[in-house]
């Protein structure tokens, strides 16, 4: 009974230094993947050259308003066909028009 006890207390303390391993690892990852994300937007802004002038940055809106909409539709339909999933219908996203030239320095 007694190396029960022992052999008992011994998987306890390799278990918890696993989790401890696994929660360091998963801290790292969170950590890796944020920075990527912000590291990500930090790079499109500067290549898409949003902090110029207000038609580049027009321009741009513009241009994603066109593109993002058929890009989520293809990735639900993708993702319909992977898992078997059936998405309901959404109705079509407003058209939201915001001159950015009208409003640009307002404030000043």
């Amino acid at each position: 009974m007694g190396g029960e006890c022992v052999l008992g207390a011994s998987d306890s303390g390799q278990e918890a230094s696993r989790d401890t391993w696994f929660l360091q690892d998963w801290k790292a990852g969170k950590f890796l993947i944020k920075g990527s994300v912000a590291g990500g937007a930090v790079y499109l802004v500067y290549d898409q050259e949003l902090l110029g002038s207000s038609d580049k940055s027009q321009a741009a809106l513009k241009k994603a308003g066109e593109v993002v909409p058929p890009a989520m539709y293809q990735f639900s339909q993708y993702v319909c066909q992977q898992t078997g999933l059936q998405i309901p219908q959404l109705p079509a996203p407003p058209k939201i028009h915001f001159p950015i030239r009208d409003s640009w320095n307002a404030g000043t």
